[in-house]
């Protein structure tokens, strides 16, 4: 009788055995994209297990709780966990106690962005820790380390990841370094005989081609037109800048006394490049900037979606400038013809 006893007690144990190591191994997150989860500070063991059975990720939350005691020397490490699909209960209390696998959430830099609509992105992101908010411009460049230097167009446009709790200024710090490295890189490569002092000047350009075009082919060609304009010490009147200069009074439409605005962003008064970038530039732009089409073109008109339609003389510009109108509106209207001749400086 004994040994029959003796027998079941074994037959039980393995029985024990295997249902725990079955539930400690089996896959238990049935979702095919996978679970993210919150561990917050200060979560007991017992209450984490507690969760990730009402979760479905423990199916047996006493079974586990012997294998968490028998580990008892284990640490939780909190923060924002992605368990993969058919993770088992084992590799996730492997995640949360090693601190490995936290969730990379994408935060995306869009070219052409100026600065204060990187700022405003920035603090609608979804866990990041939003101290850029306590900062002005000037206080936030310093705290970047760049005290002399304007924040417009010098952050990277890329999508950049980071795990829950990271400092905004982190992402704009790996953004600010992308930028560095990059236009370094591609500096060094330049066309020969650009009429840029320095890289910063060349990025100014591309900031200037990336709000004129969103067309990788016409890139080059509006970078030569720039160049040929600065080459004649020629104003650029380009109205990007213009806006930029007005800021928050820019109401959608430019008139003839918005390009009379003194502002240091003026190019229709102000020879030269404006005094900074006037939004990011892609690495396209910025490769426009240092390799620019060789033409004759010194004017060029938005042709709507397709463009822009390029001159070599303030005539041929004229012209094209009052069929662009005539496309745009469906009708010659002579008024608005005159408007826009006003508008264009014979270059000197």
């Amino acid at each position: 009788m004994k040994k029959y006893s003796f027998l079941l007690i074994v037959f039980l144990f393995f029985i024990f055995t295997g249902v725990w190591l079955f539930n400690l191994f089996a896959p238990s997150v049935s979702k095919q994209s996978g679970m993210v989860f919150y561990l917050k500070p200060g979560t007991s063991k017992s209450a984490l297990i507690a969760d990730l059975s009402k979760r479905g990720v423990i199916r047996f939350p006493f079974l586990f709780s012997v294998y968490a005691h028998i580990k008892a020397k284990t640490y939780l490490k909190t923060g924002e966990y992605y368990f993969p699909p058919r993770s088992s209960a084992i590799s996730v209390w492997r995640q949360v106690t090693n601190g490995i696998g936290f969730f990379q959430r994408p935060f995306t830099i869009v070219p052409g962005w100026t600065f204060k609509q990187l700022r405003d992105a920035l603090l609608q992101a979804e866990g990041l820790e939003h101290q850029l908010a306590s900062f002005n411009d000037k206080q936030a460049i310093r705290r970047l380390g760049y005290p002399k230097r304007h924040p417009e167009g010098i952050f990277f446009p890329d999508t950049y990841y980071y795990t829950r709790g990271l400092s905004d200024f982190t992402i704009l710090q790996r953004a600010i370094h992308d930028m560095q490295k990059r236009l370094a890189d591609a500096w060094q490569q330049r066309t020969t005989g650009l009429p840029y002092q320095d890289a910063y000047q060349a990025l100014i350009v591309a900031s200037l081609i990336e709000k004129e075009t969103h067309l990788d082919r016409e890139r080059p060609i509006i970078a030569g037109v720039i160049v040929n304009r600065l080459k004649k010490n020629m104003l650029l009147q380009i109205d990007p800048t213009v806006i930029y200069g007005m800021g928050e009074r820019y109401q959608g439409v430019l008139n003839k006394n918005d390009l009379l605005q003194d502002t240091p962003y003026n190019t229709y008064i102000h020879k030269g490049l404006p005094p900074t970038p006037i939004a990011i530039p892609s690495m396209a732009s910025i490769d426009a900037a240092l390799h620019p089409a060789q033409h004759r073109y010194y004017y060029f008109v938005a042709w709507g979606r397709e463009g822009h339609q390029f001159s070599e003389t303030l005539s041929a510009h004229q012209a094209a400038s009052a069929v662009a109108i005539k496309r745009r509106h469906g009708y010659f209207n002579e008024v608005l013809v005159r408007t826009m001749i006003s508008r264009l400086i014979k270059f000197q």
